[in-house]
């Protein structure tokens, strides 16, 4: 990991655990609609819950498209920056 010397830089380990964090917030989501809907047996919340599920796993292969994408390639002679 490049280290820029940044003072707004998040905290180190951060960038790792984010993802993970997201994740079990997103997932949590479409879980909590369907114990309600299980328990309140309402078909509205049940299909908010099945879409929800669709949008928590579109963004997770977004997420996943995005962590697979090669990274440009930096100009062998460098970009004339000191330091």
């Amino acid at each position: 990991m490049i280290q820029t010397g940044n003072d707004r830089e998040l905290p180190s380990g951060m960038l790792e655990t984010s993802p993970l964090i997201v994740g079990m917030v997103a997932i949590s989501i479409p879980v909590s609609l369907l114990a309600l809907a299980a328990v309140g047996g309402s078909v509205v919340v049940l299909v908010l819950a099945v879409l929800s599920m669709l949008g928590v796993g579109a963004a997770t292969l977004a997420f996943v498209f995005r962590l697979a994408a090669d990274a440009p390639e930096q100009p062998a002679g460098g970009d004339g920056h000191a330091g």
